[in-house]
């Protein structure tokens, strides 16, 4: 499991002065990110070189308590499901250890030059696989 802790700014939040729905999404994709550059691999060099990218295909999220400015998070990040094309990440935000929300992001492996889903590269599932219980 990855940590990523992160604090609930004013920006994240809608006119009720909770967090706003696509923000969770956000922030679990920001957790993810951050893993990867923990990982050594960079989202910025992978789109440059244009080999192959990471689009999300598909979302989920759900909301157990309120979060508000100010708010500190931690956000658990495993990955729950890889296939051979595509993956799906797990992020669990928690605050003072309750789980207040959760989102699942599945990304495809995209080739741009063959503008078509590719099996997951060796270098990505050696960055994930350790978070994983499929590999």
């Amino acid at each position: 499991m990855f940590i990523y802790e992160r604090t609930i700014r004013v920006q994240d939040t809608d006119a009720t002065g909770a967090i706003y729905f696509a923000n969770q999404l956000q922030i679990a994709l920001e957790a993810f990110e951050e893993f990867l550059l923990h990982q050594g691999f960079s989202v910025g060099d992978m789109i440059s070189k244009n080999q192959f990218l990471l689009p999300i295909v598909h979302t989920e999220g759900d909301f157990f308590a309120p979060l508000a400015a100010g708010d500190r998070v931690e956000v658990t990040l495993s990955f729950s499901r890889v296939g051979t094309t595509s993956f799906t990440h797990t992020s669990d935000l928690l605050k003072k250890n309750e789980k207040v929300g959760t989102v699942s992001i599945v990304h495809v492996v995209y080739c741009p030059e063959k503008k078509q889903s590719i099996p997951i590269p060796e270098e990505i599932k050696k960055i994930i696989s350790p978070l994983s219980g499929e590999l």
